[in-house]
Parts: structure tokens; C-alpha cells; sequence
């Protein structure tokens, strides 16, 4: 017979410590992988609900109940409904299996996102540590929807989950207590959603498909975006030189408008000496010199650029592929400068002796010849070089950080120039890594050009096979539900809150906006008047839309169906 937590019971300490039952290993073949969470941010105490079906150390929850585990002296303490279990170094919460579409995970501290899967406490550092045990699809639907987004297009978003899944399931049963971390040095995992539907419909259409290669599961590496050509993971790495990992122009990444980009203008023609901005310095730091070779005037005070009459990125980092990667900007310069010019000596007067020498008189002793005065110089006045003067920068990191051109905060970015009719553009772009899939490039090929995520993979790993993976597998038994059925907390799952429905049109002078710039699981307060200290009429929550009516300052007027108010303009986009 399993233990239960009486509800109501009396404070009680337990100090029983059971072997853990641990959760299934993530094996090759297991389907399950070890994510270690932490996005979580825990301190020495978390807040569990168990919105599904678990079991503690062979002690039976209902669903719905709620657990705060907190660790002193080395030691894992549980408090449930007035009961306290110390449950040694590792605490350990097993998922059972239960009636279908029903809820069957954990929430921590409150918050939304579900977590499905077994949860293995362990103290780092007095600090809770959570690693997370969970079926690669199920996993799949707290990925899918962050690393890209559920308005992308369906066939997108189906390569994103071959992709993730490939990638997690390659790196389970690593060496230690998880396979994964939840953040970008794996893969963003968040937890679940049930609005994420497109993500979810496009990892069930893609149930266990993997891709393989020579027989291997295949390094399905991706990023971002890749600024228009794919890189090599020997460039990143020093190492992982795969066959099917190439180095291709990607336009669809550089067509996307969605691509991450940043821009910088130089004018062709300076309307002051200072239009270099930030990059002035050094520019004229490397004119001294050269103007100086040329007979002109090296101090920086007297050169004046006047303009630019070309531009380019030259100098591939790599020699070994024709990178895209360029490591110098070459600018021609319209320059101004003094030279030195030599002036001429002052006329003098011929002298005449009154003096002659008579025939048989000895002449006197003539004087010494004058030196002659060397050739006076100045420096003229300020005047236009004849020809454009060439300087060579170096992009990384000095144009880069120059012209605010970092993406990544790396020296991997893709810089490239265009002219317009006034000016050069310098334009950065790649973020993140840019070796395999291109997520900005999957959503151009898909929503533009109707691609299916078979083709958005061969595009990008050429050579891979795609087949189905087979899971071993399966959740404990149910448990049972006469069991169960003893007194205990209602079932509590953290819905989703309200968002008020908004069915009219916009006005003359209104337009739409939606509440964006706060946090998934925070609100904004919907006030009576343009003021923090007014009362407040409402808690907005996360996707709620509104029309605006008005703008006063840094407040707006905004209406519902059914109610109107202020909100601030930061915290809502259009």
C-alpha cells in the first residue's frame, strides 16, 4: 500500500528517506530527455503543483497539489498541507500515466507553462537544481514554438521540430545528470503551452521523424539567422568538419525583411569634417601617415575629409572556403591637406666696386665667398588631393563597434556595403552561429515559395536521410483511483487568464494595438485615468488586444467590447 498526505493533517516532520525511484534513463533508445532547468531561477525554494498524476518516494499525490520544497544544510525538505518530509540530498517526482487529454505535468512558482515529465531536485551550491525528465515530444512542444515562433508557417516550423528533436535526441544519455540545458546553449525550452497549436499540430505530423546520417543520428545544427550563406562548424568549433554541414549562399535568409540586420550610412559627400562620426580617428590616424609619404602635412588638424567616392569589404577570414566574412573596410577618401612649397630668395642688389687695381699694384686679399641661404618652405594653403586616398580598416572590432554593427557581440558577422545615391551603407547581418538550418531562411522558403519542411532540410543538410526513430518508452501504470479518492485539494491548474474579446473595428483616427512588452505571465493595470496613482479598473494580460481612442503623453486611451481606460504607450506595440 502506498503512503498518502492526509489533507488537514496535523504539522507532522517525517524524517523518512526512501531510495529514490528514479525516473526512466534517457537512453538512445529511451525517447526521454534530461533537460536541466534553468530559466527556473531557483534559490533555495520552489513552489511545485502538480497538475497531474505523481508520486513522491512511493507517496501518492492528487491532482492539484501543491508542494513547496525548500533545502537547509544539505537537506531537501518537503511541506505539504501542514506535513513536512525530509527527503534527503535528491528528491524525486514520477509521472504516472493518466486518462488522455487530460493535463499530466508540473508548474513552478505560479507561473503558466506546463512541464511534463519526472523532476529530479538535487542541492548546487544551496540552491535548488532541477533537471527535468521528459519525453522527446512532449519536450518538443515547449521548443518548437520558442526557437521559432507559432505564426510561422506550418512547414517551417515541422523542419524547426525535426531539427530540435534530431539535435536532442543525439545528446541523450550524456555523461552526467542531464542531456540539455533549456536556453540557448542547447535549445530555448519554456515549457507548454495550449495556444501553441500550430507548433503542436506540426510535432505530431512529424512524430519521431529524425535525421540520420551514415547510419548516425545527424548534428542538426541551426541558428537564427545566417546573414545570406551558411557556416562551417570547423570555423565556429575548430572541429565537427561534417559532410553534410556545407558552406552555401542562403537567399532566402537575405530576402526574409524578418532577418536580423543593422545598418550604418556614410554620406558620399560630407556636409563637415566630422561626418566620419566614431570612425573619424582612426581614419585620420591612417591618412597621416600616408599623406606624410606623399609630402603633405601629417598632423591630423590639417586633413580634412571631404568625402567618399568608393566603398567595399575586402579580405575573407578564411581561406579555406569562399567565406562571405570580410575582415577590412576599404574606403577611397576625397582628401584635403597641406603640402610644403619652397619660396623664393629675396633679390639682391649687384655691387660694384669703386675700387680698380693698376697694372703692377697687388691686389687685396679678396674675402671668403657667403654661404649660400638654404631654400625657405611653408606649408600651403589647404587644397584637394588629386586623387582619392585609400585606407584600410579593420571590421573587427573597430568599424564594427565604430558603427554599432554588432549582432552577436562576436567577430562572425557578415558585413557588406551599398551604394545609394548619397550615400554608403554598411549592413551587418547573421545572428547566432550560422551553421545548418537558417530559421529566417526555413520561414522565407516556406511562407514565400511554399516549400515542404523535406525540402527546407535538404536545402540545408544535404546528404541527410530523414526516417522515424522508435521509443522505447512508457509511463508507470496509472494510479489508482479508489486511492485517490481520499479527501484532498481541489485540482487548481493554472489557467491561462482572460483576455477580454475585442469583436469591433476600429474608428476614424483609432488604431489597433496589443499588449506585448511585459512579461508572458504578468499584467499590465488598465486605469481610470492617465495616472500610476489612478484606481485600477482591470488587470491586462499578455496578448490582450485594445483600440486606441487617444494619445496624452505617455498614455493612451484605450477601449474594449465592454470597458475603456488608460494604459502606458511602453508596454503595448501595434
Amino acid at each position: 500500500m502506498k503512503k498518502c498526505f492526509r489533507y488537514g493533517a496535523l504539522i507532522l516532520a517525517l524524517i523518512l528517506i526512501f531510495p529514490p525511484l528514479l525516473p526512466a534513463r534517457a537512453e538512445k533508445n529511451s525517447g526521454v530527455v534530461r533537460v536541466l532547468l534553468t530559466k527556473l531561477n531557483l534559490t533555495d525554494r520552489v513552489q511545485i503543483a502538480l497538475d497531474g498524476s505523481y508520486t513522491l518516494n512511493e507517496i501518492s499525490f492528487q491532482r492539484g497539489s501543491h508542494l513547496t520544497v525548500s533545502c537547509a544544510g544539505g537537506t531537501l525538505m518537503v511541506y505539504y498541507e501542514g506535513m513536512a518530509l525530509n527527503a534527503g540530498k535528491q528528491l524525486t517526482l514520477i509521472r504516472h500515466e493518466t486518462d488522455p487529454g487530460k493535463e499530466n505535468g508540473l508548474r513552478f512558482n505560479g507561473a503558466y507553462e506546463l512541464h511534463p515529465g519526472d523532476l529530479v531536485l538535487t542541492i548546487r551550491n544551496g540552491s535548488l537544481r532541477a533537471v527535468l525528465h521528459a519525453p522527446v515530444e512532449e519536450y518538443l512542444l515547449g521548443v518548437v514554438p520558442y526557437e521559432m515562433s507559432d505564426s510561422f508557417p506550418l512547414e517551417a516550423l515541422k523542419a524547426q521540430a525535426v531539427a530540435a528533436r534530431t539535435y536532442a535526441l543525439r545528446r541523450a544519455g550524456a555523461n552526467g545528470d542531464y542531456d540539455v540545458v533549456d536556453n540557448t546553449n542547447d535549445q530555448a525550452y519554456f515549457g507548454v503551452k495550449a495556444e501553441h497549436t500550430n507548433a503542436a499540430r506540426a510535432v505530431g505530423e512529424t512524430a519521431g521523424v529524425c535525421g540520420y546520417y551514415k547510419g548516425a543520428l545527424a548534428e542538426c545544427l541551426y541558428s537564427a539567422s545566417n546573414g545570406g550563406q551558411t557556416e562551417l562548424p570547423v570555423h565556429v568549433w575548430g572541429k565537427g568538419d561534417y559532410d553534410y554541414l556545407i558552406m552555401t549562399d542562403d537567399p532566402y535568409d537575405l530576402e526574409n525583411p524578418e532577418s536580423a540586420v543593422k545598418r550604418a550610412s556614410l554620406p558620399k559627400v560630407f556636409p563637415d569634417h566630422h561626418a566620419l562620426g566614431a570612425l573619424e580617428a582612426s581614419v585620420l590616424s591612417a591618412l597621416s601617415e600616408t599623406l606624410e609619404s606623399m609630402g603633405y602635412d601629417g598632423d591630423m588638424e590639417h586633413i580634412r575629409v571631404t568625402g567618399i567616392d568608393s566603398a567595399e569589404t575586402v579580405l575573407p577570414l578564411y581561406t579555406d572556403a569562399p567565406s562571405r566574412i570580410m575582415t577590412l573596410l576599404k574606403l577611397n577618401l576625397n582628401v584635403q591637406a597641406r603640402r610644403l612649397i619652397a619660396l623664393p630668395l629675396d633679390d639682391e642688389e649687384e655691387e660694384i666696386s669703386i675700387f680698380t687695381v693698376l697694372e703692377g699694384e697687388t691686389p687685396l686679399p679678396s674675402r671668403a665667398p657667403q654661404q649660400t641661404e638654404a631654400p625657405r618652405e611653408q606649408w600651403s594653403p589647404m587644397e584637394l588631393l588629386p586623387q582619392p586616398v585609400t585606407v584600410a580598416l579593420d571590421i573587427f572590432p573597430l568599424v564594427e563597434s565604430a558603427l554599432d554593427l554588432s549582432i552577436n557581440g562576436g567577430r562572425n558577422e557578415l558585413i557588406t556595403v551599398r551604394e545609394t545615391d548619397s550615400a554608403f551603407l554598411i549592413e551587418s547581418r547573421r545572428f547566432g552561429h550560422g551553421v545548418g538550418m537558417s530559421q529566417r531562411g526555413a520561414q522565407c522558403m516556406a511562407g514565400t515559395y511554399y516549400w515542404t519542411y523535406e525540402q527546407i532540410l535538404r536545402f540545408y543538410y544535404p546528404g541527410m536521410n530523414l526516417k522515424p526513430v522508435q521509443y522505447s518508452f512508457t509511463l508507470p501504470t496509472p494510479l489508482s483511483q479508489s486511492f485517490l479518492a481520499t479527501p484532498g485539494p481541489a485540482a487548481t491548474p493554472t489557467p491561462r487568464p482572460t483576455i477580454m474579446p475585442v469583436a469591433s473595428t476600429p474608428g476614424p483616427g483609432e488604431y489597433e494595438v496589443k499588449v506585448t512588452n511585459i512579461g508572458v505571465n504578468s499584467y499590465l493595470n488598465l486605469r481610470a485615468e492617465p495616472s500610476t496613482q489612478s484606481d485600477v479598473i482591470r488587470q491586462l494580460y499578455y496578448g490582450q488586444a485594445l483600440i486606441v481612442t487617444a494619445e496624452e503623453g505617455d498614455w493612451i486611451a484605450v477601449r474594449t467590447d465592454d470597458l475603456t481606460g488608460y494604459v502606458m504607450k511602453d508596454f503595448v506595440n501595434k
